[in-house]
């Protein structure tokens, strides 16, 4: 079992405050009414439709973010794992 697992932890910063921004940038507005004085059937359908899409884009991006942090916080912990190990091995 001698594989060795390296954390680049510069690059993962960097993606996971890529991804972040990218998130935050996520525009979840949907024009929630656009029937106007229109009676159409398939209008409302399309609010309707229209709010689920914006439910669920809220949704998704509340877990990227989760997604985000809970990925940041594991590798500040696998990070500060192996430093601990480095310094027991250093002192046997």
């Amino acid at each position: 079992m001698g594989a060795e697992i390296k954390v680049k932890q510069e690059e993962i910063e960097q993606a996971l405050t890529t991804l972040k921004s990218s998130t935050n940038a996520l525009q979840t507005s949907i024009p929630s009414n656009i029937d106007g004085n229109n009676v159409l059937d398939v209008v409302n359908k399309l609010n309707r439709l229209n709010q689920t899409m914006q439910q669920v884009t809220e949704a998704y991006k509340s877990l990227l973010l989760q997604n985000e942090e809970a990925t940041r916080r594991s590798v500040e912990f696998m990070v500060e794992t192996d430093q601990q190990l480095s310094s027991n091995i250093k002192l046997k």
